[in-house]
């Protein structure tokens, strides 16, 4: 299965996370996309039956060669290329609440309906500024590291507050079971890498 969307989607996480909403691990997603791969992701949410909301702003990756999470917000009708964040979601509510927080930037809320542990909403909320936008941490637990995402691998895709936050491993503990049951192989492969990296 993730051999099949991954021309699709163009990433493993991103194809992990649309199995972990298809198999009701995870409740509404969020994923960024160009402009021009917008219409495929748009036809393969209405195959699936699941709802999909675009973002009013793009953003302009700060570095395009490696994962990132700094950007400039900028205008639809900026000239520049960026990427459009979308929300996706069987459930149409989840999908315009979750476009609707992030347009007024209420990080709280949208990390909460993303399915993230209060904790670790509280700590992003508290820590991300424009100056400190890389919030990971030592990784000492492979189900809470995001040590290996310019890999490509990670099992939970928020900033824990803790590299041992106990609801974090549980919910990476969770994801993990879910991709084992879709496809194993992939499962330990994650697994692998992100127990190789733990210190």
């Amino acid at each position: 299965m993730f051999q099949s969307l991954l021309p699709l989607f163009g990433s493993t996480m991103k194809v992990q996370e649309i199995l972990l909403l298809l198999h009701d691990a995870k409740m509404v997603v969020r994923q960024g996309f160009y402009e021009h791969e917008l219409p495929k992701i748009q036809k393969f949410c209405q195959q699936q039956n699941l709802f999909i909301e675009v973002s009013r702003f793009k953003v302009l990756l700060a570095d395009e060669t490696e994962f990132t999470n700094k950007g400039l917000r900028l205008s639809v009708a900026d000239p520049r290329s960026g990427m459009f964040f979308v929300y996706i979601s069987k459930d149409e509510e989840k999908v315009l609440l979750a476009h609707y927080y992030e347009l007024i930037e209420n990080h709280q809320d949208l990390g909460l309906l993303l399915g993230y542990p209060a904790c670790c909403v509280q700590f992003f909320v508290q820590n991300f500024t424009s100056r400190k936008t890389n919030l990971e941490l030592v990784p000492t637990n492979p189900y809470t590291n995001l040590s290996q995402r310019e890999n490509d691998y990670c099992l939970v895709s928020h900033f824990p507050c803790r590299s041992d936050c106990e609801m974090s491993i549980q919910l990476g503990e969770k994801y993990f079971s879910t991709i084992k049951k879709i496809d194993p192989q992939k499962a330990q492969e994650i697994l692998s890498s992100l127990s190789f990296s733990v210190s």
